[in-house]
């Protein structure tokens, strides 16, 4: 419901989560502003160009994009219509002993953990079989598209309905609010098994931004059985998500700013509005903000009576702190098309994209100060050939793509590890990691270092620069901040709400782009009712 008069809506930061506030709001009737940093929408799952290659900086395959999917219902709620190809093998974990296959189809993932667990298959394949129960119930909260906290009824969505439709199911889920998988594995005597538990934590730090130990069992269920739900791709990934929500949303009306930086907003008690500052010299007034960077914007109050109650406010719940705040080391590359080619892969690299999570040996776990973590690898297959495969519904085989082909490698490491060190230290450490990551590289991708005829390297400093954020991934889905005390889109600021992956739902494309829902619906709560029932 809203609390006051509203028509003029500034909403900062072009991500999934700025993105859909601001379509939701527009299509409702709202003057919107939405204002982005950067040159290229996406934020944290978007892209760069350099000398005409576009680089993608987030995910490549989507979830939540089968047919009746939560993320295709709200893209095609504001007018965005995408086909897309569904893939059977996305993704290889690579242990030190072992690899797994990652399916989609569930009998042949059932297939895949007896075959790649052997010591302990019998108690594996009865721990997912639990695990798939509380991911069908988690996923089922998520396309009633309820959430939390729940201050009104609007943040129920369809929750009540669906829990009458399946109240068992959701019942035994109650049961498990408050469990860690560590302590669901321990029920299933699996907590000491190495091999399970480092394939688990080299997806968890990945999806959940926390391993086994903190990782809240029913949104890590949903995570580690997301794919199982359909893994579908985009001709251009969420590069082409982003530009096709970008175009949407000035269609509809939304009056889009890029490359300028918020830097600071003033509230005028008394007129009761909200004035953006950027830092180009832009003054924008407004009577609502929704603030979708993940960063606390720098305010100064009209009511000075009351601006140590709204900083504290803010301070408390912006900027507090849930767990290691995770940054990002990448390494970008162009690399020859032919090459690839001639690699064992398990799919047409031109026209799917696959991944490798490659587990950390000791001296990339020491390195990065992240044991647990995994360095993440995605072959980009070319738009051409995506789109050659889109129209006739079918791969297409063979594609001939120009000679070069993106290759991304991302891995966790603490933000502060990097942001504090001097530059001859940062720069010793940078080209110890690199080397690390080339020699992790050939053992999956050999002939990597002779094939890649670009390569750009970039740490939490260069998120800094260019995001004005060195962290990345959301806050860690605890039990604590995803269930007990979960930050939600309202605040105790007048008319400031919160989206993006540092807030219900957490860390995701989906759950970002939901969490952009959730902040409109707080302002009207008319938001997403045109969503159909899935």
């Amino acid at each position: 419901m809203k609390q006051r008069a509203v028509s003029h809506i500034g909403v900062i930061g072009a991500g999934m989560a700025g993105l859909v506030a601001s379509m939701q709001l527009a299509r409702l009737g709202y003057s919107v502003q939405l204002i982005e940093r950067a040159k290229y929408p996406g934020g944290t799952a978007g892209y760069y160009v350099r000398e005409g290659v576009e680089y993608p900086t987030g995910a490549t395959i989507s979830f939540g994009m089968e047919p009746g999917g939560p993320l295709r219902a709200l893209l095609e709620d504001v007018g965005v219509h995408l086909p897309s190809l569904a893939m059977e093998h996305s993704m290889d974990v690579v242990l030190m002993d072992r690899v797994v296959h990652v399916y989609s189809d569930r009998v042949r993932w059932m297939e895949e953990l007896h075959r790649a667990f052997p010591e302990r298959a019998v108690e594996v394949v009865e721990f997912w079989k639990r695990l798939e129960r509380t991911a069908r119930a988690v996923y089922l909260v998520s396309k009633s598209y309820a959430s939390l906290p729940i201050r009104t009824a609007t943040d129920l969505g369809r929750l009540p309905s669906t829990v009458l439709h399946h109240p068992r199911l959701f019942l035994s889920s109650v049961s498990e609010m408050r469990s860690t998988v560590e302590a669901m594995l321990q029920k299933y005597r699996l907590k000491d098994y190495d091999p399970f538990c480092r394939f688990l934590n080299a997806q968890l730090l990945d999806a959940a931004q926390v391993d086994i130990s903190h990782a809240a069992w029913l949104p890590s269920a949903v995570a580690l059985d997301i794919y199982r739900y359909g893994t579908h791709v985009v001709a251009g990934g969420f590069t082409a998500i982003a530009q096709a929500l970008l175009q949407q949303a000035r269609a509809l009306g939304v009056q889009v700013w890029m490359s300028h930086t918020v830097v600071g907003a003033d509230y005028d008690s008394v007129a009761k509005k909200w004035r953006l500052l950027s830092n180009r010299r832009m003054q924008l007034e407004v009577d609502a903000v929704i603030n979708a960077t993940g960063l606390a914007i720098p305010t100064s109050h009209a009511d000075h009576a009351t601006a140590n109650h709204f900083d504290r406010a803010v301070e408390a719940l912006e900027a507090r702190s849930v767990g290691t705040r995770w940054g990002a080391v990448r390494l970008d590359a162009l690399v020859s098309s032919q090459w690839l080619r001639s690699l064992d892969l398990p799919v047409d690299a031109s026209i799917y994209p696959f991944a490798f999570q490659l587990a950390n040996d000791e001296e990339m776990g020491t390195l990065l100060e992240d044991p647990d973590g995994a360095v993440y690898v995605t072959l980009h297959p070319r738009k051409e050939c995506q789109r050659a495969a889109l129209e006739r519904r079918e791969p297409v085989s063979p594609c001939q793509p120009e000679d070069g082909q993106v290759v991304t490698v991302s891995v966790h490491t603490p933000a502060l590890g990097w942001i504090s060190l001097d530059k001859d230290t940062y720069q010793l450490k940078k080209a110890a990691v690199a080397r690390a990551l080339m020699h992790r590289l050939e053992k999956v991708l050999p002939g990597f270092a002779t094939n890649a005829r670009v390569r750009r390297m970039g740490t939490p400093l260069t998120y800094q620069r260019y995001l004005n954020k060195a962290e990345v991934g959301g806050h860690p889905l605890t039990v604590k901040a995803s269930l007990v005390t979960p930050r939600g889109a309202r605040t105790e600021r007048p008319q400031w709400y919160l989206a993006g992956d540092t807030v219900f739902p957490g860390p995701g494309t989906l759950s970002a782009a939901m969490s952009g829902l959730y902040a409109a619906r707080a302002i009207d709560g008319r938001a997403g009712r045109t969503i159909p029932v899935l």
